[in-house]
């Protein structure tokens, strides 16, 4: 029997139980009667509830924590990505003099996807605009953005990277004109709308049906289906009225009906139960929407950034009583240093210490050290955005990912991945790219091998929180470094000079970094993949990097370029590696459709420009 939904099989049995009550009557119960009631008692109650059945194809939630199909802990280290937002296209494409072409967009997902891929990273989120794709009722318009959504989310599974999706949100753009999200854009109650408007509400319930119901055109498989989705989240960063707020708009006359009938006086304690209130049927009825269309995913709600638990207790109250199994949040440190508007006001934190910072943020409960509270024990926790804002540091990374482990944390999304069409003219507070931020990119992959082998809620160091290390892996705001070190894998995100600092294992088959290590010497500015088996070397070299912008400066008008590639400068390269010291070696270059032989050479030493090459034992 596969039940799929408890509340199916609870709601049959309650059925069958007034059935029955009638045939009792008429002294016309069967034993098939009997014994299907019996079966769905059996099965209703051998449920755990309120997590999934293991025995699917889906990650779960079991205790407060989430699970392969195979049992194993999920650690999911990633990034946001946007092809499928018009708000990316008018932001960041337009500016590059990207046409707006499905198979334009497409080619760029595929660069992007394999950019993540070869950072390590396993995990895209995305934050939808119903705006791009729903009309005036929340039915589904096919669009260039429901479009690109099916493409990336199938692309992204055959790289074996899962998808993190938010069904709701709004960034001042939206391809349909008359959407349901773009028709209050400009009021003032615009998102806190989102859960007390009741039209708004129906309408989202109606969209996300039917996205859950929609069959991929690429993968042939329905949303509510797909395993390669890892968690559903309902809104990004919803907004709640506070008690001086509400009283200005129209939502204040439900509030004071509810008063009259609970007997109560108008205050902002009574609001603030009323507030609850709303907030947990909100969240509860979005769920119970999810799970009727047979949907098995974990629903996630979103609790915004440090300090929002502040006068908003109600609401990580409804949350922590509240059906969804999962709970989440950011983590951007720098963004209370930077005067508002951000945009207007850039300031390079490259070199500035969060050392006190990371501290508040652990042992402070106004920052993150509610997540450790009882209330949330059985809340798995996942971190919707997280940048080194403003900072091109090659340690921070690796500083979030020890920490957002010891909060509990089971996946990650930096907010949001350049995609590599537009890098080069993007600069800002939030820039990452496997080749215009090549420190950065390296310390992007020390952090999620951090991330991926350290255990969750380990004894956090509060008293030095950038200057770290293990048995694997090191990370200093001093030195501007890390490092992830084990018996098959050395990452580095600059220079490696004290010999102290976590040697390599001799035997080691893939090593990712920037600049000089025990193994690599390296003089390019780009960083560095090898891949290594017993008869071959595996090298992908990224491009040199000349900076005409500061990447934390306001981009250039018109357009401009901010970052200069260069794919043709050749750069010294020594690789030291156990059984590779001497021998007769061929160099290929790697082309689309063919290899192409370099250089025969008899020792690992050579001048060599970006791109992907092999080298190879001469047997």
């Amino acid at each position: 029997y596969n039940v799929r939904n408890v509340d199916v099989v609870g709601n049959d049995l309650k059925q069958d139980l007034k059935v029955l009550a009638i045939k009792k009557k008429s002294k016309k119960i069967t034993n098939g009667m009997k014994c299907t009631l019996f079966l769905k008692i059996i099965i209703l109650f051998s449920i755990s509830i309120p997590t999934f059945a293991e025995d699917n194809d889906f990650i779960y939630v079991k205790k407060g924590r989430l699970y392969y199909p195979d049992g194993k802990e999920v650690a999911l280290w990633g990034v946001n990505l946007q092809p499928c937002l018009s708000w990316e296209y008018n932001a960041k494409m337009k500016n590059a003099g990207i046409t707006k072409d499905a198979s334009v967009f497409k080619k760029m997902t595929d660069e992007s996807l394999d950019q993540i891929e070869h950072l390590g990273g396993k995990l895209i989120r995305c934050h939808l605009t119903p705006a791009d794709f729903t009309d005036n009722k929340g039915n589904l318009v096919e669009t260039i953005y429901l479009d690109m959504l099916d493409y990336m989310i199938s692309e992204a599974s055959k790289r074996g990277i899962y998808a993190y999706i938010t069904f709701i949100n709004h960034m001042g753009s939206g391809e349909v004109i008359n959407s349901f999200m773009n028709s209050n854009k400009n009021k003032s109650d615009y998102r806190p709308a989102w859960i007390l408007n009741d039209k708004t509400v129906n309408y989202s319930k109606n969209y996300i049906k039917q996205l859950l119901n929609r069959k991929n055109p690429y993968s042939g498989v329905s949303y509510k289906n797909d395993p390669s989705i890892a968690i559903w989240e309902i809104i990004n960063e919803p907004k709640y009225y506070s008690y001086d707020e509400i009283k200005k708009t129209p939502y204040y006359y439900p509030f004071k009906s509810w008063l009259k009938k609970q007997n109560l006086v108008d205050n902002n304690s009574n609001y603030l139960k009323y507030r609850k209130l709303l907030v947990l049927n909100y969240i509860n009825g979005m769920y119970d929407v999810i799970r009727k269309t047979g949907d098995l995913h974990p629903v996630t709600w979103n609790l915004n950034w440090h300090k929002m638990i502040v006068g908003h207790e109600d609401v990580f109250e409804a949350a922590a009583e509240s059906k969804a199994e999962v709970v989440s949040f950011c983590n951007y440190p720098g963004q209370g240093v930077v005067k508002k508007p951000y945009q207007d006001n850039p300031r390079d934190l490259t070199r500035y210490d969060f050392t006190d910072w990371y501290k508040q943020c652990y042992e402070d409960h106004t920052y993150y050290g509610w997540a450790l509270t009882a209330p949330f024990q059985n809340k798995a926790k996942v971190v919707y955005e997280f940048e080194t804002f403003f900072n091109q540091s090659a340690y921070l990374y690796p500083v979030m990912a020890d920490f957002m482990r010891s909060l509990g944390v089971q996946m990650a999304a930096m907010w949001h991945y350049s995609m590599p069409a537009y890098a080069q003219y993007n600069s800002g507070s939030h820039i990452l790219n496997l080749e215009c931020t090549p420190k950065k990119a390296a310390a992007f992959a020390v952090a999620g091998q951090i991330f991926e082998n350290t255990p969750i809620l380990q004894d956090y160091h509060s008293n030095s929180t950038t200057e770290w290390q293990t048995n694997n892996y090191m990370y200093s705001y001093q030195n501007d470094m890390a490092i992830f070190s084990n018996k098959n894998t050395y990452y580095y995100s600059s220079n490696v000079s004290d010999t102290q600092n976590l040697q390599p294992d001799p035997a080691v088959k893939n090593i990712f970094g920037i600049g000089n290590s025990p193994l690599v010497k390296y003089n390019g500015t780009g960083n560095y993949q090898l891949k290594i088996s017993d008869n071959e070397i595996e090298l992908q070299i990224q491009p040199d990097v000349k900076y005409l912008v500061e990447l934390w400066q306001k981009k250039p008008l018109h357009g401009g370029l901010v970052t200069k590639l260069d794919y043709e400068n050749k750069s010294f390269m020594q690789i030291n590696l156990q059984n590779w010291a001497k021998g007769n070696f061929h160099l290929y270059k790697l082309l689309k459709d063919e290899k192409v032989l370099i250089d025969k050479i008899d020792n690992l030493s050579f001048d060599i420009s970006p791109g992907s090459y092999l080298i190879s034992r001469n047997k």
